[in-house]
């Protein structure tokens, strides 16, 4: 028995605790599980335990691929393979199953599409000029994005977990990473706690894949700045209340022109006036890096 059967055995378990453990063992194994992804369920009506049965295959589906069309086409394929009422919870039984096959197809056909786009962006990286490959990585971004989602899915679907021709945008995963790591950033962050926004910046400096430029010239410079107001409630007792502002600039080095800069302002309580300074910072740290990843995204795109 593969792996990925065993797993997903243990999670219709799981999912049906209530069952005769040796019921559903025995009404599972009667489906070829090389052909078919399978769930089960339970519910106080046959057409309960059906519905919840289709459902959970198209979480299982979710969970791997996103809450996207492809994922609700290739679920609607699911049927229900058998239905049983347990005689002693009286409750009733379903299984439900997806062939693999059908599933793989449908995938199959919109990684051909988006292979086809990559392919076509691919040449682009040939140019030697720094800023023209990352305009180019920046739109090959989230079509990886999409792939690596399909990519997931299909491994759901497929019995020994196996992806689909991953070996042909490997090269590209790689390309982009080189493109935007050349990116080099430099950061100070000044005011009260500027440890907590320092880490959400470099968290988000990361997951973009810039650098930190060390003993190097960075080609964009990030200015944090943050302000932060305690006061004890008016209302509550003992409640204490911090509200903290951070202002962030960004800044090409090489033209000296700033192309974004913008504000992010929030209001935390707690019992414990430190509590509530960390979660003010944490918060409009979380805001500020979200909002620096799409500002140096869209400018990288267009310089």
């Amino acid at each position: 028995m593969k792996k990925a059967l065993v797993f997903g055995l243990v999670a219709l378990l799981a999912a049906c605790s209530t069952v005769n453990k040796n019921t559903l063992s025995y009404k599972l194994s009667k489906v070829n599980g090389e052909k078919y992804l399978t769930a089960a369920s339970m519910g106080a009506t046959k057409d309960a335990a059906s519905k919840n049965a289709i459902a959970e295959i198209n979480k299982r589906l979710t969970a791997a691929g996103g809450n996207g069309q492809l994922v609700s086409d290739i679920a609607n394929h699911s049927f229900i393979e058998d239905t049983w009422k347990d005689k002693a919870t009286k409750q009733y039984y379903a299984v439900a199953a997806l062939e693999r096959k059908v599933g793989k197809q449908m995938i199959e056909g919109e990684i051909g599409n988006l292979d086809g786009q990559l392919d076509g962006l691919s040449k682009l990286f040939a140019t030697s000029d720094k800023f023209g490959a990352i305009k180019t990585a920046v739109k090959i971004q989230p079509l990886i994005e999409q792939r690596n989602n399909l990519q997931n899915l299909y491994e759901v679907l497929d019995y020994n977990g196996q992806g689909y021709q991953a070996e042909k945008y490997v090269y590209l995963k790689n390309a982009l990473y080189d493109s935007m790591s050349k990116v080099k950033i430099s950061l100070k962050v000044l005011g009260a706690n500027s440890n907590v926004l320092h880490s959400h910046i470099i968290n988000g400096v990361n997951e973009m894949g810039l650098s930190v430029a060390i003993n190097e010239p960075a080609d964009i410079s990030i200015d944090v700045n943050s302000e932060i107001n305690e006061y004890p409630s008016k209302v509550v007792n003992g409640l204490m209340w911090c509200r903290g502002t951070t202002t962030v600039s960004l800044k090409d080095v090489a033209t000296g022109g700033i192309f974004a800069t913008f504000s992010k302002s929030d209001r935390q309580g707690s019992a414990r006036a430190d509590e509530a300074v960390d979660r003010t910072m944490n918060s409009i740290g979380e805001m500020a890096e979200v909002e620096m990843k799409v500002r140096i995204t869209n400018y990288l795109a267009k310089r």
